[in-house]
């Protein structure tokens, strides 16, 4: 199967490309990671190409002639993954989540697109949520995701792209993520640093609902070989099920490696979620349940930075 991967260079991106099976031929769009070819090369994935590519910037012809025109599947994983950054820099956002994937999808032919929205688009909401229910989102971030996916319908509807499937993704956690995110920073205060202090922008009421990549990726390869008939484009929400409050991951990581956690709020967050996903389509149709607990992902992820498992 020909694979395009856009976004390869990303936390999920590296996942992603390090699972997928060796009889795919595996065509990885990078754009800023200087480091990418050198991490396919040293994990001897000889199926996967890198290719660097801007989607955001190159015309379409031009990335067309860099990746191919022709895929039988593709997962679109190309962003802006910061959802705080697009508040000051919405133009940026606008062009990482809907432009780039524009640009790719019309001069590329897919047979089948697995587009990785998120559950962002559900901003504004509280209780439960669904692809069904009404959506207005004011967070720039979760706004350019949204539009994405009107486009990415548009294009099967035109049979540019043979199905599509939007995934609302609620997020995850693990090896290769941003130093930023929070299981990073709460996995070096609390299992690398024996840190007992944690500062939390916001309330700490937030809620936060992902899980251990290996899952993740899991997940999304399921999607990618779902057989789904031609013109078909569905929205699915993929979440772990079990979210938690900001305050209540901090102290859960802390009793993973034996801290007495001291927890300090301080300021707000642009993104402030409330809301929980209801939707089993992943469970009832594709079999899907997260499989790795919160406790032991933090211990794995710690093990990859360097620290206790």
């Amino acid at each position: 199967m020909r694979v395009l991967v856009t976004g390869a260079s990303g936390f999920i991106g590296r996942n992603l490309v390090s699972a997928a099976p060796r009889d795919w031929d595996v065509t990885a769009v990078w754009r800023g990671a200087e480091d990418f070819p050198a991490f396919v090369a040293g994990r001897g994935l000889a199926h996967v190409r890198p290719v660097r590519v801007d989607l955001a910037a190159d015309d379409p012809a031009t990335i067309a002639a860099r990746v191919g025109d022709v895929f039988d599947a593709a997962v679109c994983l190309a962003a802006n993954g910061d959802p705080a950054r697009s508040v000051a820099e919405p133009r940026m956002d606008l062009a990482a989540n809907a432009l780039s994937l524009v640009a790719l999808l019309e001069r590329v032919k897919i047979g089948r697109v697995v587009f990785v929205s998120s559950g962002a688009v559900y901003d504004g909401l509280s209780g439960h949520v669904h692809p069904g229910v009404a959506i207005a989102p004011r967070l720039p971030y979760a706004i350019s995701k949204l539009a994405a996916e009107h486009y990415l319908r548009s294009f099967v509807a035109r049979g540019q792209v043979g199905s599509a499937v939007a995934v609302r993704f609620f997020g995850a956690f693990g090896p290769h993520e941003p130093e930023r995110k929070i299981y990073t920073k709460l996995v070096r205060a609390f299992a690398i640093e024996r840190r007992n202090t944690f500062t939390i922008r916001g309330d700490g009421k937030n809620l936060i609902d992902a899980m251990y990549v290996d899952d993740a990726v899991r997940g999304l390869k399921l999607l990618l070989g779902a057989p789904a008939a031609a013109g078909t484009f569905e929205t699915i929400d993929f979440a772990s099920g079990t979210p938690t409050t900001i305050a209540d991951l901090a102290r859960t990581a802390a009793a993973t490696f034996g801290i007495e956690p001291e927890i300090a709020l301080t300021g707000h967050v642009p993104e402030y979620i409330e809301f929980r996903s209801v939707d089993r389509t992943m469970l009832d149709r594709f079999g899907f349940a997260a499989e790795v607990s919160l406790a032991e992902g933090l211990r794995r992820l710690a093990a990859h930075l360097g620290g206790p498992s």
